[in-house]
């Protein structure tokens, strides 16, 4: 497994997916969460996500895993989730 995976880095940008792929705007996230928009936005800037909101994000987030969140790995994802993470993320220009 790639070192790169595990970066808070690589991390946040999971979480900016499954923010945007839930809600879209982190004020609808957040609430729909039940967490503070502050501390949410520190973790999609790259703070280290602790292991209890990760618990809740999976709790409150059908289909999502500690595995996907943490470590990158969509083999456990239900196929829609995967869609719609796929879908969240930004379109690339040629």
């Amino acid at each position: 497994m790639s070192e790169n995976l595990l970066s808070n880095e690589n991390v946040a940008e999971r979480l900016k997916l499954v923010r945007k792929a839930v809600a879209g705007t982190q004020t609808a996230f957040c609430k729909r969460i039940g967490i503070e928009i502050p501390r949410w936005n520190n973790f999609e800037r790259g703070f280290p996500l602790s292991k209890s909101i990760g618990i809740l994000l999976v709790q409150k987030i059908p289909g999502l895993t500690l595995d996907w969140l943490f470590l990158g790995k969509a083999d456990g994802l239900p196929l829609q989730l995967r869609n719609e993470l796929e879908s969240a993320k930004p379109q690339r220009t040629a």
